[in-house]
């Protein structure tokens, strides 16, 4: 179970990673970080957008292994283990923005990393509610102004 959350998570690292044209000539300065990051957040977009089956699976594997952790600890070992490698994946990419843009972080970014998926998690299962994918490319301007709020 642990190494298909890490699949899934490492489909969407690369959703943003594999295009090239996102990162070359993206500029200097905040606005540049905020173009990119938004970038980026579409670009899991429509990753996430392409595969609901497989959104879902990541909530009912997570709300598994919690269900199950207070008799089996391992279980609830692959939940933590699933959000660390997705914390650690978004802090790549939010330090990659970072060193592209000539920007610096007045948060840790272990701090932005966690507050980006925690609003990504809500986004995509709102999503998977209501399925308005308008309403989220809003929710992803938003995040991506809030993001780089902490940014100079």
């Amino acid at each position: 179970m642990t190494e298909l959350v890490k699949a899934l998570s490492m489909e969407l690292r690369d959703s943003v990673d594999a295009n090239e044209a996102v990162w070359q000539d993206v500029g200097t300065g905040k606005e540049a970080l905020q173009r990119l990051v938004r970038a980026a957040l579409e670009l899991m977009w429509l990753n996430v957008e392409a595969t609901p089956e497989r959104q879902l699976l990541t909530y009912e594997t997570t709300t598994y292994a919690l269900r199950e952790g207070e008799l089996t600890p391992a279980k609830l070992a692959i939940a933590r283990e699933q959000y660390l490698f997705n914390d650690s994946t978004l802090a790549d990419i939010v330090e990659h923005a970072r060193e592209a843009t000539s920007t610096q972080w007045s948060l840790p970014v272990g701090t932005l990393s966690r507050f980006i998926l925690a609003t990504i998690d809500g986004i995509v299962l709102r999503w998977l509610v209501d399925n308005d994918s308008a309403a989220v490319r809003e929710q992803l301007d938003v995040l991506a102004t809030m993001v780089c709020s902490y940014a100079s």
